[in-house]
């Protein structure tokens, strides 16, 4: 039997999250479920402990901030590649995604590396007001159209991952930290696959809360969608097709707070500048070999 891990990161979601854990748990009943909160100061944190302690498959990380969306994906992938899992499914945790998708998904897993739930394939359906939906579906089709992405939908997160995908990507070369991991991180799935599929959802409007996306997180989402899309026309055709390379996970323990869970941000023939995807923290690495 597969082993599967359910991931959502938490900001002030102490009125989603349990419920959301028990429908998590009511369509995907033996698998387990990771939850990334970043200091949240409705208490959400306090309130996963209290689940935690009767729920024996829950696994709740504390980060010390507001380190982004992007970073605790990015940790997440990089905990289902440390744990030995073989299917990793990332969700909102609002209830946008609702996890009654969750048995479509993994019976789409069984022929594909990567599966998203579309709003905007023939089914799929989106509670946003007229003008969000115009600058979620601009931005899909900028995506589409710019990285030559063959899905519909590129930019929401309900999504799943063969960990054995994840192996293949170059996670290291992510930069986005916002809501704009999700166009980049599709990028890099397309080049390490072609077995990727969609299929229709409802996105529904959060249950509870305020919706967390700023008009600054879309300009910046834009800016990266350039960046990437620049990198995909001017630099990889010159540097080689490393599409069914194998990139290792760097395991470096942080300095300050000895995670294993960290991004780079910067390399020299000597040293590695990384990011603690726990703790924020800042930290060299001496270059013991090459990835590819």
């Amino acid at each position: 039997m597969a082993r599967i891990l359910v991931f959502t990161a938490t900001y002030n979601e102490a009125d989603n999250i349990e419920a959301l854990i028990e429908g998590i748990r009511r369509y995907v009943a033996d698998a387990d479920i990771l939850v990334v909160d970043d200091a949240s100061p409705d208490g959400t944190g306090d309130l996963l402990d209290r689940l935690a302690e009767r729920e024996k498959k829950l696994h709740v990380v504390h980060r010390p901030g507001k380190l982004g969306l992007g970073t605790a994906h990015l940790f997440a992938m990089q905990f289902a590649i440390l744990h030995d899992y073989d299917i990793l499914i990332t969700m909102d945790a609002d209830f946008s995604h609702n996890p009654q998708y969750l048995p479509t998904l993994l019976k789409l897993m069984e022929e594909n590396d990567f599966v998203i739930g579309s709003r905007y394939i023939s089914g799929g359906r989106c509670d946003y007001g007229f003008v969000r939906t115009l600058v979620s579906r601009t931005a899909n089709t900028l995506v589409h159209l710019l990285l030559n992405i063959p899905t519909h939908e590129t930019t929401t997160s309900y999504r799943g991952f063969r960990v054995s995908l994840l192996k293949r990507m170059d996670l290291n070369s992510l930069r986005s930290e916002g809501y704009s991991f999700f166009m980049e991180s599709i990028f890099l799935v397309h080049r390490a696959t072609k077995k990727m599929a969609e299929f229709p959802i409802h996105f529904e409007d959060r249950r509870a809360g305020q919706s967390k996306i700023s008009k600054r997180e879309i300009i910046k989402a834009m800016l990266n969608l350039l960046r990437v899309a620049f990198r995909r026309c001017f630099v990889l055709p010159w540097s080689g097709n490393h599409r069914h390379a194998e990139h290792p996970l760097a395991v470096t323990g942080c300095k300050h707070c000895q995670s294993p869970h960290s991004m780079e941000l910067a390399r020299n023939e000597t040293l590695t500048r990384r990011k603690c995807l726990h703790c924020g923290y800042l930290f060299d690495q001496k270059m013991k070999m090459e990835i590819a």
